[in-house]
């Protein structure tokens, strides 16, 4: 989870929060829609989020965030 989210194990709690928020801005489908990316991107940048989505998840569970 934490090779997906692109952090080491000893992240502090906020600046975690801080990755996982620019990882979904960054791939989010919505946006790329927005910047008229090609159906395939979005599939990808679907495909992309659900994982970052899914590890921070796990992280966040474990430490008691959520």
């Amino acid at each position: 989870a934490f090779e997906i989210l692109g952090v080491s194990p000893d992240i502090d709690d906020d600046s975690l929060r801080s990755k996982w928020r620019e990882l979904v801005r960054d791939n989010h489908p919505d946006k790329l829609i927005a910047e008229g990316m090609p159906e395939e991107f979005i599939k990808v940048a679907t495909d992309k989020l659900a994982k970052i989505n899914a590890a921070y998840d796990a992280i966040a569970a474990k430490r008691g965030l959520r």
